[in-house]
């Protein structure tokens, strides 16, 4: 597959993912580039020849079950088997979703909080998304060379779950710790339990108090 029938093929499941978890669709792109290798390494059932749509290589059961790999290996002279198990999806957006369930966790708030595209590959990195040194300079590279920033761009017209202003004050409340989730901002329309309407109020008593 030529590289731009490829980016064509996950752009516009990585901006519908943008309107819902909040990753630059650029991110999103250059991510299924590098770990998928163009598409090429999608993992497919060694039995049946079944896709399993798996862009980023999540291990476990999906929504359409899974699929089993078998890589050979010599050891001592002797070939060895491997198998695999993938998570399944039914498509790509399935697939683009998923991964970006993950990046809600903590430990990568700072790749939504992110200003820029460049900014959001840094803190993949910096959380320990790869072990590769050189992850983050990669992905910048692919945004840079197939200009993939072009996708981050989004028309007055376009369906979007909240008005920018909302999701400028859920930014802030993660960036200041009042939200320590970035989960939360897939939820800014919904009413707050006592629980966390508790959590917020007790943080700002914390932060009056400088406690860390």
């Amino acid at each position: 597959m030529e590289p731009q029938a490829f980016i064509e093929l996950v752009a516009g499941s990585a901006r519908q993912s943008y309107l819902n978890y909040h990753i630059f669709p650029s991110i999103t792109i250059a991510q299924a580039i590098l770990e998928s290798g163009w598409g090429q390494k999608v993992p497919v059932d060694s039995t049946t020849g079944r896709s399993s749509y798996n862009l980023f290589g999540i291990k476990g059961t999906g929504p359409a079950g899974l699929v089993t790999t078998v890589s050979k290996e010599v050891v001592n002279g002797e070939t060895v088997s491997h198998p695999s198990e993938f998570k399944a999806y039914y498509n790509y957006q399935q697939s683009i979703d998923d991964h970006a369930q993950f990046l809600l966790k903590p430990a990568y708030k700072k790749v939504l909080m992110a200003q820029t595209p460049q900014e959001a590959a840094q803190a993949l990195s910096k959380a320990g998304y790869a072990t590769d040194p050189q992850y983050a300079d990669k992905l910048i590279r692919l945004i840079q060379n197939y200009n993939l920033s072009a996708y981050d761009q989004f028309t007055p017209e376009e369906p979007s779950p909240y008005p920018p202003w909302k999701l400028d004050l859920g930014k802030r409340a993660l960036r200041e710790g009042l939200i320590t989730s970035p989960e939360w901002l897939g939820k800014l329309d919904e009413p707050l339990p006592a629980w966390a309407v508790f959590a917020i109020a007790l943080r700002l008593l914390d932060k009056q108090r400088q406690v860390p």
